[in-house]
């Protein structure tokens, strides 16, 4: 699918050295932060503000401490239901919703 084929094109455009929080190719941009030896990695149209991608995508970063303690991909996968649900609070059909963490917590906490 699409999807796979940019995540799988991601890890061949980083370069080392860079302190920029983004890459670009024709069709996307990837705004990514680093979580220890993993990447929070936000897919999105070049088109699309880029300020608003990166407070998206802190937020994001934030919400993954909160459901697991060790920032790894096994602690990840353990709670990756409590993330997906987090997820959907913050990004609703494309589009960032108005929510801060402790919103997101109790939406979770509800489902």
């Amino acid at each position: 699918s699409r999807i796979e084929g940019l995540l799988a094109a991601f890890p061949k455009l980083m370069t080392t050295g860079k302190q920029h929080t983004f890459v670009e190719t024709e069709s996307v941009r990837y705004v990514y932060q680093p979580l220890d030896s993993l990447f929070m990695l936000l897919i999105t149209t070049k088109a699309s503000n880029i300020l608003e991608d990166l407070e998206t995508l802190r937020l994001f970063s934030r919400v993954i401490p909160e459901y697991c303690r060790n920032l790894d991909e096994a602690e990840i996968l353990d709670n990756s239901f409590n993330l997906i649900f987090a997820f959907d609070e913050i990004v609703a059909l494309g589009y960032r919703e108005s929510v801060n963490l402790a919103q997101i917590r109790s939406f979770v906490e509800m489902d």
